[in-house]
């Protein structure tokens, strides 16, 4: 059903393409316009749940095939593309297109994904509504089939899936565990409360272990230093003073106070006869100038 209304499609753009060359470009632009305009309300009204791929297929392809047809038309693509620097048509063009590639939306007709997966999602919509009273237990394994296909698809696709069917799957998922409250993830308050210690306790163990480790490599580092310059662990000057007097030997009090006795005597010995002479050589002076 899909390749036909595709076959169709482009069919019709093949007939206006032909039909555009007996046209006016106002005419074309006009229909540009028109074609544009629907697009927008129709993405704008289908975007909550987002059917943007799926419910704005027409008008998405009557938009490129007006645009194409204005651009078959030479003298119309001279004056409404590229004419000043805004290039207003080929700007809004640009942009509607990019929001149709960004939603990947043509990967809904690649495969026929759209198809397959509003099968699986009926089932488990059809199932969600008969059994309401248990629906975790009754459509777990629908839910369970309808995830695993949009895995396998996501996977195939490297991630880039329709948009409308990732907005699908986000719903149908949230619905499931917050709604529904069917994905059960009890956790147990002996495990949060260890996971809690561990936390806590890591770094100040961590920490301590560290010191203790930096500082008895430092300690085996330093005794290694001894062992191999000795010369770098030479005392020092007061504890140098400190040996050399106690290694001086000790004499009896009685013989050291009689050696300061003699001293005294020698001492005062020597300064009486030092004054003797000073006052012979006294009366030598005066008596020569007399004798004179």
């Amino acid at each position: 059903m899909s390749l036909l209304f595709a076959f169709l499609l482009i069919l019709s753009c093949n007939c206006s393409l032909l039909l555009a060359k007996n046209k006016s470009c106002s005419l074309l632009v006009g229909e540009l316009g028109d074609g544009q305009s629907k697009f927008v309300y129709c993405a704008t009204t289908k975007s909550v749940p987002v059917r943007l791929c799926i419910g704005c297929v027409p008008e998405y392809r009557i938009l490129t095939s007006s645009y194409d047809a204005l651009l078959s038309q030479e003298n119309c693509s001279k004056i409404y593309l590229n004419s000043d620097r805004i290039n207003v048509v080929a700007t809004t063009q640009g942009i509607l297109t990019n929001l149709w590639q960004k939603a990947n939306c043509e990967d809904c007709f690649n495969g026929n994904h759209s198809d397959l997966y509003d099968v699986q999602w009926n089932i488990l919509n059809g199932c969600l509504s008969a059994h309401k009273d248990d629906p975790c237990i009754s459509c777990k394994n629908d839910y369970i089939a309808l995830n695993q296909f949009y895995l396998e698809m996501e996977k195939a696709n490297k991630g880039h899936v329709c948009f409308d069917l990732q907005d699908s799957m986000n719903r149908t998922r949230s619905n499931w565990s917050k709604t529904l409250g069917c994905c059960h993830r009890d956790v147990k308050l002996n495990t949060f409360l260890i996971a809690v210690c561990v936390v806590v306790l890591l770094p100040i163990v961590t920490f301590y272990i560290t010191v203790i480790v930096l500082t008895k490599r430092r300690e085996a580092n330093h005794g290694l230093l001894n062992e191999e310059t000795p010369e770098l662990d030479a005392p020092s000057t007061s504890a140098l003073i400190t040996a050399a007097v106690l290694s001086t030997p000790t004499e009896n009090p009685v013989v050291v106070a009689g050696r300061t006795e003699k001293i005294a005597k020698l001492l005062s010995g020597a300064r009486a006869g030092s004054d003797s002479d000073l006052d012979s050589s006294d009366d030598e002076i005066q008596v020569k100038p007399k004798t004179a």
